[in-house]
């Protein structure tokens, strides 16, 4: 009988000198595949992630990402973290702090105006502060077209969020001049109005806005030289949280007395 030989074309058995090769093949689609998942973790999108953590943590009202301290039921107390609320800033704000500052820092970075542009957490909340700039002409409160895009990435950012938003208006210490405004108060107060029509127009319910001028006294830095002036000349939009301090209190835990003879309520 005619031996079948190998690689007739007929599928003959591979010789044992070469079973090595099954092996080999095998680890090459293992690595393979390492690279393929390497590769699409390497290629996450932030804004995406950040969006997602976001919403799991409005759902659990918590930071399920980073972790919080537990609450623990004692002496007849409960003692939970109020909804919106932080005291360590990487609770609830500090996702939302995150989900903000990727889209609007995105967008001014692409836009050539990140310099101008910052997401700060303070004790209010989140503060976006743009430089006048880049909103207004020098001693005006009518918004540049320029402006358009900027502000509103940021209504379609804070848009979707339930908390309430000041906008303030804030100059350097120079006094102003002309005769449209009085002094830097009616200056930052009527920028600040104008910021806070635009988020109105562009969909953010007029209940959740307030408006203020602070003038020269709410400085970032010194007024001591162009460059600290111009950063001081700005207009901060503030995403407003609960503080801790004002949480409700504490609720008592009722536990109903059994007899010590019936089991039953007395």
């Amino acid at each position: 009988m005619a031996k079948r030989h190998k690689g007739d074309g007929h599928g003959g058995d591979i010789h044992a000198d070469e079973r090595w090769l099954i092996t080999y093949a095998d680890m090459i689609t293992l690595l393979l595949a390492v690279f393929i998942v390497l590769y699409a973790l390497s290629d996450t999108n932030l804004r995406k992630f950040n969006a997602f953590a976001q919403s799991l943590s409005s759902a659990f009202n918590t930071d399920v990402f980073s972790g919080q301290d537990q609450f623990t039921v004692s002496t007849g107390e409960v003692m939970a973290p109020a909804a919106g609320t932080t005291d360590s800033g990487n609770g609830v704000i500090g996702s939302d702090a995150r989900t903000v500052e990727a889209s609007v820092n995105d967008y001014a970075i692409r836009q050539g105006v990140g310099d101008g542009v910052s997401v700060d957490q303070v004790p209010e909340g989140i503060a976006i502060r743009i430089q006048a700039g880049l909103l207004f002409q020098p001693g005006r409160a009518r918004l540049d077209d320029a402006s358009v895009g900027l502000l509103g990435q940021i209504a379609s950012t804070i848009g979707p969020l339930t908390q309430n938003v000041r906008v303030v208006g804030n100059t350097d210490d120079t006094p102003t001049s002309g005769a449209l405004y009085a002094d830097n108060f009616e200056l930052s107060t009527a920028r600040a109005m104008s910021v806070l029509r635009f988020l109105e127009a562009a969909g953010i319910d007029e209940s959740r806005l307030s408006v203020g001028g602070a003038g020269q006294y709410n400085p970032l830095v010194p007024n001591t030289s162009a460059e600290n002036r111009a950063r001081n000349r700005r207009v901060d939009i503030l995403v407003l949280y609960p503080s801790v301090s004002a949480s409700p209190a504490p609720v008592e835990a009722v536990v109903p007395t059994l007899s010590p003879i019936t089991g039953e309520n007395p």
